[in-house]
């Protein structure tokens, strides 16, 4: 049959989850813990922006790199090889 106790206890963690899955992280918290919360998520999402962001920069800076090489090598004329002697 089960303990009442915990199908209530059971119950109450699906709502709070599905809560959760709706309204965001931390709604079934009162105010002020939600609000911090909120302010840790954000500082995370924040640094996490900055982040790949200056990966994004660091990825650019090595495709201009590489290009210039390109074009330096294209520029120059190629160094042959050696003959074979005695042939």
């Amino acid at each position: 049959m089960g303990n009442p106790a915990m199908v209530k206890r059971k119950a109450t963690e699906k709502r709070r989850k599905r809560f959760e899955d709706r309204l965001g992280p931390g709604a079934y918290l009162p105010k002020a813990e939600r609000e911090k919360v909120n302010a840790a998520l954000e500082k995370a999402d924040a640094e996490e922006k900055a982040r790949l962001a200056e990966r994004a920069k660091k990825a650019a800076a090595n495709q201009a790199a590489k290009k210039a090489k390109r074009m330096a090598a294209k520029g120059q004329p190629k160094e042959k090889a050696p003959a074979a002697e005695g042939k």
